[in-house]
């Protein structure tokens, strides 16, 4: 091919070139000023950012088909709340968990000296009936968690303040009968019992347990606070002081009576 041949073959290159790059372009704009097109170009963007960016994810969760199953039944649920102003009730004691993950990892996790923590945070919450999620903590984030059950129904009833009487109970001793003692002195009245109305209401008489065994002579001892129902059931409140000094005097026999 002579210089005037390659030249022309040059040219004809060239002009292919420019009008390719022209129809390239002309699309480009048609594609991208495009109400809809440009839509379905953004979304494959973002698609193809998304992919790169949890790939390691991706390919864990669609193509790793090796992985390994732990339950471990009866997990401690931990509160979190202001249990000096609420009761609350609905907070299983304890819940199952289903972790899922690489059998390394789950191999790694039974070797754990610290075991996994459920939490019911309920410190934002308010009286009435609520609805908590529960939290898992101190499980690796590799490894998937499943929380049976994962939400609980919660409820937080305000506590109330009353005051009650005092009453002193004996718990007699083996070979000792109630007759050997001649009073039970509790050092104060009454005491401040702090619950739900319902539980205060059910609430018939606040005991000092004053135990006499081996008690042969007056004695003084520092007694617990116990509440009862009418049903003579204890009721699971709080009582404050939560015990009271009762003083004890044992009866003396006369001697003539003896004789």
């Amino acid at each position: 091919m002579d210089r005037n041949g390659a030249k022309s073959f040059f040219d004809k290159c060239s002009h292919l070139a420019v009008a390719g790059f022209s129809k390239l372009s002309k699309l480009f704009d048609k594609i991208i000023y495009h109400k809809r097109s440009s839509v379905i170009v953004s979304l494959l963007v973002s698609t193809g950012i998304c992919v790169a960016v949890n790939f390691d994810d991706i390919r864990y969760t669609f193509f790793n088909n090796d992985l390994t199953t732990l339950n471990v039944p009866g997990v401690g649920v931990e509160i979190k709340a202001d249990t000096e102003t609420y009761e609350i009730t609905g907070v299983p004691s304890t819940v199952d968990l289903t972790l899922t993950g690489d059998p390394a990892d789950i191999q790694s996790f039974r070797n754990q000296s610290n075991a996994a923590v459920v939490t019911a945070d309920l410190r934002n919450f308010g009286e009435g009936d609520n609805v908590a999620t529960l939290q898992v903590s101190n499980v690796p984030k590799q490894i998937d968690v499943q929380v049976n059950p994962a939400t609980v129904e919660v409820d937080l009833v305000r506590k109330l303040t009353k005051s009650f009487p005092v009453d002193a109970e004996l718990l007699i001793g083996v070979g000792q009968k109630k007759s050997d003692f001649d009073s039970v002195t509790p050092a104060q009245s009454s005491v401040l019992v702090k619950a739900t109305q319902e539980q205060l209401d059910s609430i018939r008489k606040v005991e000092a347990i004053v135990d006499t065994t081996g008690k042969t002579t007056d004695f003084s001892m520092n007694a617990p606070l116990v509440a009862y129902d009418s049903n003579g059931d204890k009721v699971n409140v709080e009582i404050n002081p939560t015990t009271v000094e009762v003083a004890v005097k044992v009866k003396t026999t006369n001697t003539n009576e003896k004789e």
